[in-house]
């Protein structure tokens, strides 16, 4: 609740002033009667507005008193300037001091953009105890949050918002072009010593964006950029898995997303042995789902997908949904009012239980509160539910997650299901459990291997792309498994030895000694395969994560 204290003082002022205004139009009017002095109206204003500033000239006039409204507004009316004087004063200081702290800030999150994902994300990191510096063309909500003033994309802007010392950068605007230039102005300033994260509306244009980043050498610096609808979608399927039959009501960006994120994580799940039933309804669902699954066939095998073309109208028609309600339904349009009248006025949606139907929303409105404050849905015994886009994507955490520990986690799983079925087992292998549980030096391992991904292809003349068109995707020959697996162990050599591990005849995890750390040419042949295999997987962890690889001409730069 907002503080009513300044509310308090502002009313008191313009009070005071009406008062003293009313008072002294009085005063002087009993007191030039008193001296016989004729006048007129505009006289007695003009001499009532000089008691804000001067000493009118009838208050020299002798006098045998002065009335009394007259004397309690010649206190007034210049106890009002002096207050207009002092808040002007500390306005004007506290807002130089604003900026000067927020220059001279260190080791603090810098957050571009007004609108609600920005909002959210400066609210939680201020949450988290950190210093928030946003960059926006209107005030942050709280005073607890610095702000700077003006385009994130000018470099003195940034410099003014203490870029050169922050930690990180969020470039939260509303255009995907205008963070691009966020961000590179931002890597001019800054160069690699702060990580830039830039949120691009787009999902498949994310996608393609990520997939240059990862090509990039090293020394680009901690750049990444990302979708809310993906990480949205990646949040309410983590919150609450799906477990059976689904229903997507609208294929937005948000709908794919969520599509997608959903085989994803149905994928990942050990005791999924039947592919998940999903029925996505559209105006042109036959063509989107084609399109996808073209795309993403890798990703979608786990799915049995059955396309209805319906417009929005025509899913309340009987008949047109499926008979058995599912275990979930997912409204998805874009239009807020639209799916909220939807999820009203189709009863059979709500046979699926408490939790059962979802409602998507950009964030958090007006609308999602009265649908919690008030009574409409208490015939829905809880079935529906509000999830609002905004507050699930603007966490650092998930923002934090780049594309390099997306693709670390694909790799530890691809690593399990291979060596499962190499009849491999924890109680022989510590690395044989869920990400979650893995040691921290095996997770920064993945990492690294993830993060090598680009500079390994780059040596056999090959790119990262968006999976747009899995026509051009390459195959790696024998000749660039063998490369590439060479590359990679190269890599897993220089890393164990700057971790104090040595070359040993027989593994011993204390004495940091391993018979693999040797040169490509001394390694045994057991060793090589599981490099190779290694490499071999790659093309199917990015086709799952939605990339593909793409050979290059032999001349091309």
């Amino acid at each position: 609740m907002r503080n009513p204290a300044p509310w308090l003082l502002r009313a008191s002022f313009v009070t005071l002033t009406i008062a003293s205004l009313l008072l002294g139009l009085r005063g002087f009017a009993q007191h030039l009667d008193a001296l016989r002095q004729p006048y007129t109206f505009l006289d007695l204003l003009y001499y009532d507005l000089q008691l804000f500033v001067l000493d009118p000239l009838p208050l020299d006039m002798a006098a045998p008193a002065l009335p009394l409204s007259l004397e309690i507004a010649r206190f007034t009316a210049p106890a009002t300037t002096i207050y207009v004087l002092v808040a002007g004063g500390v306005l004007l200081f506290s807002t130089e001091l604003r900026r000067f702290r927020a220059r001279r800030s260190r080791g603090h999150a810098v957050v571009c953009g007004s609108g609600p994902l920005a909002i959210v994300l400066a609210e939680r990191l201020r949450a988290e105890h950190r210093r928030v510096v946003m960059v926006s063309r209107t005030a942050p909500p709280t005073s607890a949050i610095l702000h700077v003033a003006g385009d994130a994309r000018d470099p003195e802007v940034l410099r003014t918002a203490g870029l050169p010392r922050a930690a990180t950068l969020y470039a939260c605007e509303e255009e995907s072009a205008t963070n691009i230039g966020i961000a590179q102005a931002a890597h001019a300033l800054a160069g690699r010593h702060v990580a830039t994260y830039a949120l691009i509306p787009d999902p498949d244009l994310c996608l393609a964006l990520r997939a240059r980043r990862l090509g990039l050498p090293e020394s680009a610096g901690r750049l990444d950029f990302f979708s809310p609808d993906a990480l949205a979608a990646r949040v309410l399927l983590e919150r609450d898995p799906v477990r059976g039959p689904v229903i997507i009501l609208g294929l937005s960006r948000f709908g794919q997303m969520l599509l997608l994120e959903m085989a994803r994580q149905w994928h990942q799940r050990e005791q999924a042995k039947d592919n998940l039933a999903v029925t996505v309804v559209d105006a042109r669902a036959s063509e989107e789902v084609a399109l996808l699954t073209a795309r993403h066939a890798a990703t979608l095998a786990k799915l049995d997908i059955t396309p209805l073309n319906l417009d929005a109208d025509e899913v309340q028609l009987p008949g047109n949904l499926p008979m058995d309600p599912p275990e979930r339904v997912y409204v998805c349009y874009d239009d807020q009012n639209l799916a909220l009248k939807i999820a009203l006025t189709s009863p059979r949606l709500w046979l699926g239980g408490v939790g059962s139907l979802v409602i998507r929303v950009e964030h958090a409105t007006a609308l999602r509160d009265a649908v919690h404050d008030t009574a409409l849905l208490e015939g829905l015994d809880g079935a529906l539910r509000i999830f609002a886009v905004a507050e699930a994507a603007g966490d650092p955490r998930l923002i934090g997650e780049d594309l390099v520990e997306t693709l670390a986690r694909w790799l530890h799983k691809h690593y399990l299901t291979a060596q499962y079925a190499l009849g491999d087992h924890v109680m022989f292998n510590p690395s044989m459990v869920p990400w979650d549980d893995l040691p921290a030096e095996k997770k920064e391992s993945n990492r690294q291997l993830a993060a090598d991904i680009g500079r390994k292809l780059r040596g056999v003349r090959c790119t990262l792309g968006p999976r747009v068109d899995p026509e051009v995707e390459y195959t790696f020959t024998d000749q660039d498994i063998e490369s590439m697996a060479k590359a990679e162990h190269d890599r897993w050599v220089i890393m164990m030895l700057d971790a104090g591990w040595k070359h040993g005849p027989a593994r011993d995890d204390e004495r940091k000694s391993h018979p693999d750390v040797c040169d490509w040419s001394n390694l045994s042949e057991e060793a090589r395969t599981k490099d190779r295999n290694a490499v071999q997987a790659i093309p199917n962890i990015l086709a799952v994560a939605g990339f593909q690889v793409v050979r290059m001409k032999r001349d091309a730069r």
